[in-house]
């Protein structure tokens, strides 16, 4: 779902905000679908079942505030179920895996100050 917007990242592009937005409402609404399922029937196609690390840097990248809290929800019953990291774990782990995606040192820079500002 996320797939052209990480290749993007990876060749040092930041996405256009009205697509993003778009895919990421469509991603938490059926991430929440998922979510609410037991985890037997949890889909590994990130079409149907988005990453959730992919949701978090959407919400990031749009600095959507209302649904970072949503993210944030997932993020901790996917957590409960599954790996058992902490938000804060998690949270860190995915600014790390963004930033590794950027191509050079400049374009790492100009993500960092996009997510933190």
């Amino acid at each position: 779902m996320f797939a052209e917007i990480v290749s993007g990242l990876k060749e040092g592009k930041l996405p256009e905000p009205a697509p993003l937005r778009g895919r990421c409402h469509a991603g938490v609404t059926k991430k929440l679908a998922f979510v609410q399922l037991p985890p037997v029937f949890w889909e590994t196609d990130p079409k149907r079942n988005p990453d959730t690390m992919h949701l978090l840097w959407a919400v990031w990248l749009l600095h959507d505030a209302e649904m970072l809290e949503i993210v944030k929800g997932i993020i901790l019953m996917e957590q409960a179920e599954k790996d058992g990291l902490s938000l804060e774990e998690f949270t860190r782990q995915s600014m790390e895996g963004i930033l590794a995606l950027a191509p050079d040192d400049t374009f790492r820079a100009l993500l960092k100050q996009k997510l933190i500002t």
